[in-house]
């Protein structure tokens, strides 16, 4: 049975200064303990227990962790479905002049965030697209949908993270990816290139979120998470991991509880 949601779990003993992390999916990240330091245009915001993170899909934030009483903890909701485009509109109209990605949620916007992070994966599909249209109701109430999804139609980027995110580490190429489409190969560069990317900066992206993922999980050599992420060398593994998040491998790990 299909997910519409996924909870992400992120913890930190020591503070975790990360740039251009991947948010592949339209996210709500609520911290728990500590503060999360985001980097916002010429500025830092806090994000703390008392506000959300609101980010959209695709796309990529730099902040620093910062444990409180030895723990940094966040929730990260991300959403596999999308709201209606009347929902989306509606949002717009209660918005703000001023955006921020940060929002200062009242007890109807917990109770509806924990619903959904509590509810069960066993519900029927509908059932749990229910559940994540209170949410997606309370928060265009309050004009910040908007800010997790634009009323586009689902991109061609959108349709590739689809593809891959069940498996990651598999042999993605894009000669299969275009079978799998009934595309040409140049038919779907071309589409990509309008939405601003390339098919091996999709597949990279996801495959380094998904490492971060990995880590929180449980300890992993090196080897073992190259290759559960698609890298045969773990060499350009770890060099892609520092390059994207200013971290090694083994600091970032250092700082996980």
């Amino acid at each position: 049975m299909s997910a519409v949601v996924q909870c992400i779990h992120y913890t930190g003993k020591k503070s975790q200064p990360l740039r251009n992390v991947p948010f592949i999916y339209p996210s709500i990240v609520w911290v728990q303990t500590g503060v999360k330091q985001l980097q916002w245009q010429n500025d830092w915001i806090n994000i703390d227990h008392s506000n959300w993170l609101l980010t959209s899909g695709h796309s990529q934030h730099t902040f620093i962790n910062q444990p409180s009483q030895q723990t940094f903890s966040s929730i990260q909701l991300c959403f596999l479905t999308r709201p209606t485009t009347e929902l989306i509109n509606r949002s717009r109209q209660h918005a703000n002049q001023h955006e921020q990605p940060d929002y200062l949620f009242d007890k109807a916007g917990e109770y509806l965030f924990m619903n959904v992070v509590n509810m069960p994966q066993s519900l029927p599909r509908n059932v749990q697209q229910c559940m994540v249209n209170g949410l997606f109701e309370y928060l265009a109430h309050v004009g910040k949908l908007h800010q997790l999804f634009s009323n586009q139609d689902l991109s061609w980027r959108d349709k590739l993270v689809a593809l891959f995110q069940q498996q990651p580490g598999d042999n993605h190429s894009i000669e299969s990816t275009c079978q799998h489409f009934g595309l040409s190969k140049s038919t779907l560069i071309r589409r990509l290139r309008e939405e601003s990317t390339q098919f091996r900066d999709v597949l990279a992206e996801l495959r380094m979120g998904y490492a971060l993922t990995l880590l929180q999980q449980q300890y992993y050599t090196q080897l073992d998470l190259a290759q559960l992420c698609g890298y045969q060398s773990e060499t350009r593994f770890a060099q892609r991991f520092k390059k994207q998040f200013g971290l090694s491998l083994k600091e970032y790990q250092h700082t996980i509880v």
